[in-house]
């Protein structure tokens, strides 16, 4: 089932759960962190298990919610971020020239930095950008 990998992470941080609790018996950790990146999809049973634990409605993780307007956003950034760890996953398994492993390293931070620039712009226009690193992050 397609999901908004950033509303699991949420609704775990809300409840105040770690990987291991939220995956309790049904799952693994790293099914819930590969959930939380966006590099996998629950069965419809197991995103029932997560909103039960997370005291959300299946509603919240899969589709955006009228009140939310940057939700399209988060999943833009989520979908950056997590095609960005494929890429540099992919380019572990390859047997690649120096030039192209580079090539890998910009498109991949590339893809990094476009993330960092939404989420900063979101901030930015919902009025909440008060880093005052100057650093660009999600």
């Amino acid at each position: 089932m397609s999901i908004i990998p950033g509303r699991v992470r949420e609704a775990r941080a809300e409840r105040g759960l770690s990987l291991a609790g939220l995956a309790g018996a049904e799952v693994s950790r790293a099914f819930i962190h590969q959930l939380e990146q966006g590099l996998a999809r629950p069965s419809v049973q197991v995103l029932e298990v997560i909103a039960r634990r997370t005291g959300k409605p299946v509603s919240f993780f899969t589709s955006a919610v009228e009140d939310r307007p940057s939700s399209h956003l988060d999943v833009v950034v989520s979908d950056l971020v997590a095609m960005s760890k494929r890429l540099e996953r992919l380019a572990g398994t390859l047997d690649l020239t120096e030039v192209n492993r580079e090539a890998f390293r910009i498109v991949v931070n590339n893809l990094r930095n476009g993330a960092r620039l939404i989420a900063a712009a979101r901030r930015e226009a919902e009025g909440s950008f008060e880093d005052p690193s100057g650093r660009l992050e999600p």
